[in-house]
Order: structure tokens, then C-alpha cells, then sequence
């Protein structure tokens, strides 16, 4: 079944890819509305993802849906059996990057080997695989149809496992009451994970699947690891997009360099008016502590004392307008450098027969790149004592 439609905005044409790495994760109950839902949905992002991981997708005479901006990758199957598992990847991303699809001799897990000469998160990361799998019962009560050794390799690429495998465990679902044979169905897995090094990348406790029946608990079933070469790119882990009738929630998964994140906003110590902090604090009323204190209501005396205190230091000390380019290392003293050195390198511009204006540039260029090498090598032995 080919249906030849945009599924963005109805454009032909996609943006180009961001420089984070985004991958949905969504099981779709086999259904044809819910992974139009799903594929309409990205409307709401700022850029689509590059990859779609599905499980349970749609299935017509056996062949998956199939649409002009996005190539679909699906195991193959024999004996009127359906594929499991299948991923969707957009053209302005599978034009940057060689892909290799991997299959395991079954319809319910496969894996795309992904590989681009320029690097996914930094130049050295140039080859990355990406696992699905969507597991049911096995043939014991406590088994489930793919074993954890296919969900969980030991590979020398940075390794994304995404699966849905029907099974709970406390490290996803702290909260939740759990049968005997719950542990000891999930317990083989996470223990492969752990043995070699891989996190889970969900928020723990939050629902992945919420039963359509009044009696069925919601739980925490889609779940996504990262191995150690992959875990220092996880960005972040969220359920932006709307609902789309599935009982399982759409998942994105954002990686990228850390160096390319912007670090977190940070009071500017050295414009604070520690006069006003001063006459603030002397004027801020402190409550007695509760008498016969609880653990609760000891904390709440303390948070809230201690709000009172710290909001007044938020009042009165601006935040440092930290962006990509903010260097730690910088100073008040190199901007007068690099005015200076503009302002001679003009001026010598202006006449290029005046040697005392050339040398003068000369050395304000001279001074100021020393200037910028000791800023660095200072901030850095201090960084390191």
C-alpha cells in the first residue's frame, strides 16, 4: 500500500536537519490511524525527527505504509507473518549519513547500523547503531520472545536499544507493586543492561502506557537504553506530542555533543548591590522552628526560610547572559584589548604607508593574543588545582 503525501505541513520540501540527533519511539497497535496521528503530530516540533522507531506498525497485504519523504526499513517475513517492529527515516537526514540495516532472522527486532564521515556528536563518532525490538509472551511463563543478548550487544559503536517488551521493573517503575513473575521476567534484562554498562534513558515512574479498561494499571513499558559510548550524548528524554489513540505515549529522544549545549544560567557574583543584600537580609524575618518538629514540617521550616534568603540575593544579582560563544576566561580587560587592536588595525588600514601606524597595530595585535593565551592558561590551572 503506497500512498505518496507530505507528512509535514504538506511541504515537499524538509528543513535541514538541527544539529541534535531527535528519534520518536511509538508503538501503534497495528494501527493505520494511529501512525497517522503520529506522523501529523510532528507539526508541532520546530524540526521533524530524523528517525521514527515504531513497534506494532500498521501492516496491509504485508507492507508497511510507505510515503515519498520518508524511506521505511522493516525485517523481512515469510509464512504470512507480519513485521514486528519497522523504522521510518527522513530523506534530509538518510542523504547525510550511510545507513545498513541489520536483521536478525525474525520480525520482531532488527537494527540500523548508521554511519557519516563528519560524526554524529563530534568528528571521532562516525558510526552509531540504533536497536528495535517489540517482544511478546515466550514460550515459558516468566520468558519473553526475544532473549536479552539481541536487545543488549557488545559492540564497539555507540548503541541506542529502543523496545517494548511487555515487562516491568523497578528500575523504571519505582513506584509500582510487583508481582513475582514480573521480577523474574524483567530481571534477566536489566541485568544484561547493567552487566554491560547500559542506562536507562527514561524518567523513571513516568507512565509509557496507560490500559484502555477501568481494571488495568498504567505502567512503564517502552523503554530506551544507552550504552557507555552513547550515554555522555543523551540530551533528553520527553513526551512533547499529543496523543495519538494509541495506549502507548509517542516518546522523543534528543542526543547531542555536550559542547554544544548552553550551559545553565549563573548569578553574576560581581555586579550584586551587596548594599541592598545587606539591608535586605538584616530586614528578613526568620520564623522559630517548630517546636515538636516531624521530618515534614522541619523541612518545610527550612525551605521556606531558606527561600526567603536566597530570593533576596536573586532580587538583587543579575544573571550572566551565557550563551554558546560565553567564554569563563574572558575579561573586562581583553574586550579593551580587542577594541584597541580594532581600532589600530582601522586606522593603519587607512594609510598603509605610515609605518608608525602599522607597527602600532602590530603590537596591540601582539598584546592582545598574549593577552587571550594567559587568560587561558590561568583559568585552566585553576580548573585543575
Amino acid at each position: 500500500m503506497h500512498h505518496n503525501f507530505s507528512l509535514w505541513g504538506g511541504e515537499q520540501a524538509l528543513p535541514s536537519p538541527p544539529k541534535p540527533f531527535t528519534l520518536v519511539q511509538h508503538n501503534c497497535l497495528g494501527s493505520w490511524d494511529v501512525f497517522l496521528s503520529l506522523f501529523r503530530s510532528f507539526t508541532q516540533l520546530a524540526h521533524p525527527p530524523s528517525i521514527v522507531a515504531l513497534q506494532d506498525p500498521p501492516v496491509y497485504r504485508g507492507k508497511l505504509p510507505s510515503f515519498n519523504s520518508l524511506t521505511v526499513f522493516s525485517p523481512p517475513t515469510s509464512g504470512g507473518s507480519k513485521p514486528r517492529v519497522a523504522f521510518y527515516v527522513y530523506g534530509f537526514f538518510l542523504s547525510t549519513i550511510s545507513l545498513l540495516p541489520r536483521f536478525f532472522g525474525r520480525g520482531d527486532v532488527m537494527a540500523l547500523d548508521l554511519f557519516t564521515p563528519n560524526g554524529f556528536f563530534n568528528p571521532s563518532t562516525t558510526g552509531f547503531t540504533i536497536i528495535n525490538s517489540y517482544s511478546t509472551k515466550g514460550r515459558g511463563s516468566n520468558t519473553r520472545s526475544v532473549p536479552p543478548d539481541i536487545i543488549f550487544p557488545s559492540s564497539p559503536l555507540p548503541t541506542l536499544t529502543l523496545r517494548d517488551l511487555n515487562i516491568h521493573h523497578p528500575t523504571a517503575d519505582p513506584l509500582r507493586t510487583f508481582k513475582e513473575d514480573e521480577i523474574a521476567t524483567s530481571t534477566p534484562y536489566f541485568d544484561r543492561a547493567t552487566d554491560l554498562g547500559f542506562s536507562l534513558l527514561n524518567t523513571p515512574g513516568v507512565f509509557t502506557r496507560f490500559s484502555m479498561s477501568l481494571v488495568g494499571r498504567p505502567g512503564v513499558l517502552d523503554l530506551a537504553f544507552a550504552c557507555p559510548l552513547l550515554s555522555p550524548y543523551f540530551a533528553e528524554w520527553s513526551d512533547p506530542l499529543r496523543s495519538t489513540g494509541s495506549d502507548h505515549i509517542p516518546i522523543l529522544l534528543r542526543f547531542e555533543a555536550p559542547l554544544f549545549r548552553a550551559p545553565p544560567p549563573t548569578p553574576n557574583w560581581v555586579l550584586s548591590d551587596w548594599a541592598a543584600i545587606n539591608t535586605a537580609l538584616k530586614a528578613t524575618l526568620i520564623a522559630h522552628p517548630p517546636p515538636l518538629p516531624t521530618t515534614s514540617s522541619l523541612d518545610l521550616w527550612l525551605s521556606t526560610n531558606l527561600g526567603r534568603v536566597t530570593s533576596q540575593f536573586a532580587l538583587h544579582t543579575p544573571m550572566k547572559r551565557v550563551t554558546f560563544r560565553s567564554k569563563p576566561w574572558w575579561s573586562e580587560l581583553l574586550s579593551m584589548l580587542g577594541k584597541a587592536y580594532n581600532s589600530s588595525l582601522r586606522s593603519s588600514k587607512l594609510d598603509r604607508f605610515d609605518a608608525s601606524l602599522l607597527a602600532s597595530a602590530t603590537a596591540a595585535r601582539s598584546a592582545y593574543f598574549k593577552a587571550i593565551k594567559k587568560a587561558k592558561r590561568a583559568h585552566w590551572s585553576s580548573f585543575l588545582a
